[in-house]
């Protein structure tokens, strides 16, 4: 990536510039015309869910390729405009769901094969409270296992969702039922007042079992054994960066930037997922 110059962007004057020079970012800017005037090639927006619709719609009628982070925006309905916009104007729009792209996850799904999922656990874990209301804590932090479900385990739709918040309306645990599409069941369960950052899918079928520590490792056990993997991780921030599926999303942009192809995770892909997030929410019971 040795011939790509970074063109950065923000809305606070101040900001930007004390941004732009911790990164040594030569050109910078608050006004968002001026990346239209350096004639970007592409962009990241990595902004405020909110702001996702109105920055994404800007750039790819402006012709740009356009890459977000997930969600792709606050709701289905924004979403499938994007996704049609993108269509129209003939342009790459992609949707960070980095955890697609870690390489354990890539294997994981090779190992699981075309197995039938029958039963699916998938859990997330945290120290602390991070979202005020059930809609933000699962359209922003719960969305990367509900992808990941549809990603190991295909479609589903939530059978019913329950959820405790706290006086405050922080949300403290979440737990939902999905009816998966090839007639198993799973479940997908927040704590926000766990002892340590967790995040683990175990996935049953088909007399096997697959344990994945999200990152981490892998554990396949089929009727044959065991099998093992372990991401080698070090201390380092490069080693987390391609560990955790960032380097390997990025390079995907670029590559279908190049070479003109769909993502993998693209807005008609997250589009389904942002849908089973709403049905999700909708099933609420408290």
């Amino acid at each position: 990536m040795n011939d790509i110059e970074l063109l950065f962007y923000g809305r606070h004057e101040k900001k930007v510039e004390a941004i732009a020079e911790q990164f040594r970012i030569n050109r910078y800017t608050s006004h968002l015309e001026q990346l239209l005037d350096w004639k970007a090639d592409c962009v990241f927006i990595l902004t405020p869910v909110p702001t996702h619709y109105e920055l994404a719609s800007f750039f790819l009628n402006s012709g740009l390729d356009v890459f977000i982070e997930k969600p792709a925006t606050s709701t289905s309905v924004e979403t499938k405009k994007l996704a049609t916009l993108a269509e129209n104007k003939k342009r790459i729009l992609m949707i960070a769901f980095n955890r697609r792209y870690a390489p354990l996850s890539i294997k994981a799904k090779e190992q699981w094969g075309n197995r039938k999922v029958t039963m699916a656990n998938l859990q997330k874990s945290r120290t602390k409270p991070g979202f005020l209301g059930l809609f933000n804590h699962v359209n922003e932090e719960l969305v990367h296992v509900i992808d990941m479900l549809r990603f190991l385990c295909g479609e589903g739709k939530s059978l019913f969702t329950s959820s405790r918040l706290d006086k405050d309306g922080m949300v403290l645990e979440v737990a939902t039922h999905i009816g998966l599409e090839s007639g198993g069941l799973a479940t997908i369960t927040a704590s926000l007042q766990a002892g340590h950052w967790y995040e683990h899918y175990e996935l049953h079928g088909e007399h096997a079992t697959l344990d994945l520590n999200c990152f981490y490792d892998l554990e396949v056990t089929t009727e044959k054994g065991t099998q093992t993997w372990k991401e080698p991780y070090d201390s380092s921030w490069t080693s987390n960066l391609f560990g955790r599926g960032f380097i390997n999303q990025i390079d995907h942009f670029f590559n279908c930037i190049e070479t003109r192809q769909s993502p993998k995770t693209d807005a008609w892909d997250s589009l389904k997922t942002q849908m089973l997030v709403e049905d999700i929410i909708k099933k609420n019971n408290n």
